[in-house]
């Protein structure tokens, strides 16, 4: 295998992810590394050496074979709002609670009275920041706050460094791009330097460079969240450029010139590079599929609909009561009636409902004040189904293609590649 110039590794809640990129920007290498059964403490606890071990062994492999030697900068992405703490030598305190972990709300009330907001374009959000100061106050952990991309950072460079993604669930203030005077008056020697996600952090520490076969002075760069690192790899780069996931819901993603935020609807607005990446997720998308059809039937009676014919049925399809976004509808019951005797006019009326939540929420972001919407790229389960594809050109009347890649490895790897300004697709700088 080719010898990689920039890595990109996820760090995911089962396990870790590996995407080399070439001097090209070409993806040459996926690699990957389960956790080990003994990393789960429960549903939303995980031991961070757990990470590590894994981490480790897969570089030291990886090394061996000689498909490091050419490295350059690497850059992580992690889940968004893990927070952990460690000791003045780099230990973790104990374990790291995820980013499901519903505990710290006493907390989360308290720091809301804080007034953290310094720019009203940008809700603040401390689901993070609550977690960290549960730890603080009812385990005693007095160490230094880090996200799960943090912790690897410091083990890799000994700097406390995070990027403005990994940072928004703490209350930083991404429009800004600096702590809100609250926070920092309260917590500001704690809380770790920031940067742009794609510019440098520092030279990885020789100790690791020699155990991983490393070149001498390899980069780490600042990452991003696991979604914006699948955002990166999309091939999104431009204004007005969106990003679908049409996995069990649907989740959207809109790259603007300005954020926006809807602290009801759950719509958010993370830095990407010069621009912003607005955020927003139904309760509709493939679990509903999932529900009356398997695979391989959609796929079929896929072939037997017209993607050009108009929808009649008007579904709004929900499994369950509610509904965040495009609406704020708590009490929305599912609309899936009038149900045909013919399956694929069933499907057909889904689909035409997911493609019309769809570009509402698009459409839902430009009355908030984003970038209207252009070209919208496709990942997840239903990115491959040409006529759901149609359809929902149809409904949002711009051009629906498939995303380039879906790994957020990959585009963690091309935030490493950003760093050293060898990432030149249009809208790339930082």
């Amino acid at each position: 295998m080719p010898a990689a110039r920039f890595l990109g590794i996820d760090i995911g809640t089962s396990g870790l992810r590996i995407a080399a990129l070439g001097e090209d920007g070409d993806c040459l290498w996926l690699e990957k590394a389960d956790w080990p059964a003994t990393v789960f403490a429960s549903d939303t606890e995980q031991d961070p050496q757990g990470w590590w071990q894994s981490f480790d062994d897969l570089m030291q492999l990886l090394g061996q074979r000689g498909r490091l030697a050419g490295l350059r900068a690497i850059a992580f992405a992690g889940t968004s709002g893990t927070v952990l703490t460690m000791t003045a030598d780099g230990r973790p305190e104990g374990r790291a609670l995820m980013y499901n972990d519903p505990r710290g709300q006493e907390q989360r009330d308290r720091l809301r009275r804080l007034d953290i907001n310094s720019n009203t374009q940008i809700d603040a959000q401390i689901d993070a920041l609550a977690r960290w100061r549960w730890l603080a106050e009812i385990r005693r952990q007095s160490g230094r706050p880090l996200s799960q991309v943090d912790w690897f950072v410091y083990r890799l460079t000994g700097q406390h460094a995070s990027d403005s993604n990994n940072m928004l669930k703490w209350g930083f203030d991404a429009l800004a791009e600096r702590w809100p005077a609250a926070l920092s008056r309260h917590f500001g020697a704690a809380l770790p330097s920031v940067h742009r996600s794609g510019t440098l952090i520092g030279p990885i520490k020789a100790q690791w460079c020699q155990r991983w076969q490393l070149p001498a002075g390899t980069l780490v760069a600042a990452g991003t969240t696991d979604s914006m690192a699948a955002l990166w790899a999309s091939g999104a780069s431009r204004e007005g450029d969106g990003v679908t996931s049409l996995g069990s819901t649907l989740a959207l993603k809109l790259i603007s010139d300005r954020p926006v935020a809807d602290a009801a609807s759950g719509v958010y607005s993370h830095r990407f590079g010069n621009r912003f990446a607005v955020s927003g997720a139904s309760n509709t998308g493939g679990r509903v599929l999932a529900h009356y059809f398997s695979g391989a039937e959609v796929e079929q009676l896929s072939r037997q609909i017209d993607p050009d014919q108009p929808d009649s049925l008007d579904y709004w399809p929900l499994l369950g009561r509610g509904e965040r976004f495009p609406m704020v509808a708590p009490t929305m019951q599912p609309r899936l009636t009038p149900r045909p005797t013919d399956p694929a006019a069933f499907l057909a009326g889904i689909l035409h409902g997911i493609a019309r939540i769809e570009a509402l929420g698009y459409r839902r972001f430009a009355e908030l004040g984003a970038s209207p919407a252009r070209r919208v790229l496709s990942s997840g389960g239903g990115a491959h189904n040409a006529v759901f594809r149609t359809i929902r050109a149809h409904a949002l009347g711009v051009p629906v293609t498939v995303a380039e890649h879906t790994e957020a490895a990959v585009g963690a790897a091309r935030l490493a590649a950003m760093a050293l300004g060898c990432d030149r697709r249009p809208g790339t700088s930082t």
